[in-house]
């Protein structure tokens, strides 16, 4: 963890092994032990934010209050200068989905929301929706504000890196836990296949130039397809050796896309997704303020609320997303429209290298 990088005395050292004590508790489910590991870590160090996150995740909520959520995206722009292959950005589609910047009163209505609520995120807040995160004018002032308010979230800005621009962007450093990079492939021919209207040529001097500006924040997602497959291990160790704190292999989604002739041609073997209402524990937001019961809701066609016209508590517990949260948990996935067309490859343990179409290959 990042605190971790403080000078440890032996007080901090033991506070960090109580920590750790508490969250292999958790792990058992022994909550109690857990929550007293914790407090006692803080006791001896104030400086904790995992510690502060996980007594906060614990705190009862009354079922008439806002309850606690898992992660929160929010679109701050609606921009995105690539338009992936497999991805509805820039295509027909969405050509009626909005493309400008998130206004700053309302994001501040979604942050400040999460404060006077009391809720606890739970795993992570995340600028960048259908839109690159890197692309809003405004992302070092609400990186700020995040951290100002809410200091042990774990915060991530989400960007191809073609955006990036030193000068401008390396001031995010002290305010995000990470700098989420997507990047599908390090051949050249493959990238420009994969996310057009981008250029490898153009932007992979970006990332040496992001590596360099943000070290050990760097988290690398891959999207793994048959594109792709036999150079995963090359992207691992090409961004690993260069200092990212981690590289990250993820399924192939359909993105609920109507025409899935693609997806299945690039993924490996997907299945259908169906979620259970625990998707309700995640804040959605677009540019202008509508809020979607997922991120693969590129097409915007089943909104749950709009915080530019309810409140924050208003949008957390309206009906549409009680009914949606009902629909799912009485697996009706087959009324919603948005929920026929998702599916995905299926993350196995040591994904991707355990899975049948990869072992198999090798």
């Amino acid at each position: 963890m990042l605190e971790q990088t403080l000078p440890a005395g032996p007080t901090r050292k033991l506070a960090l092994l109580l920590q750790k004590w508490g969250k292999m508790a958790s792990f058992r489910d022994r909550r109690l032990l857990a929550q007293l590991l914790y407090r006692t870590a803080l006791m001896l160090e104030a400086d904790l934010p995992l510690t502060r996150r996980e007594l906060a995740k614990a705190r009862p909520r009354p079922n008439h209050a806002v309850q606690h959520l898992s992660a929160v995206g929010i679109g701050t722009t609606g921009t995105c200068n690539a338009s992936c292959i497999h991805c509805p950005t820039g295509k027909d589609s969405t050509a009626n989905s909005p493309r400008g910047t998130m206004p700053m009163a309302l994001f501040r209505k979604i942050i400040d929301g999460i404060v006077d609520e009391g809720v606890a995120v739970e795993s992570h807040i995340g600028f960048g929706l259908f839109g690159d995160g890197l692309i809003d004018p405004m992302v070092v002032e609400r990186a700020r504000y995040v951290h100002d308010r809410l200091p042990d979230v774990i915060f991530s800005v989400n960007t191809n890196g073609a955006a990036y621009n030193s000068a401008k962007h390396k001031a995010l450093y002290p305010y995000v836990t990470l700098l989420s990079l997507h990047c599908e492939s390090l051949t050249p021919e493959t990238y420009d296949y994969l996310m057009t209207p981008l250029r490898a040529k153009n932007v992979f001097p970006k990332y040496e130039q992001i590596l360099r500006d943000f070290p050990g924040k760097v988290r690398v997602s891959v999207p793994v397809s048959r594109a792709n497959r036999d150079e995963l291990e090359t992207i691992r160790d090409w961004f690993t050796s260069r200092g990212a704190k981690e590289v990250v292999f993820d399924p192939m989604s359909s993105r609920c896309m109507k025409d899935l002739s693609l997806f299945h041609r690039l993924s490996l073997s997907p299945v259908a997704i169906r979620c259970s209402s625990e998707v309700t524990r995640d804040l959605i937001v677009d540019c202008d303020g509508a809020v979607l019961p997922c991120c693969n809701d590129f097409v915007r066609e089943q909104p749950i609320g709009n915080l530019m016209i309810e409140s924050f508590r208003e949008t957390m517990t309206n009906l549409a997303r009680r009914q949606f949260a009902q629909t799912m948990d009485d697996g009706r996935h087959a009324e919603v429209p948005l929920c026929t067309r998702c599916f995905g490859d299926v993350r196995t343990p040591n994904f991707p290298f355990d899975h049948p179409v990869l072992a198999e290959a090798r």
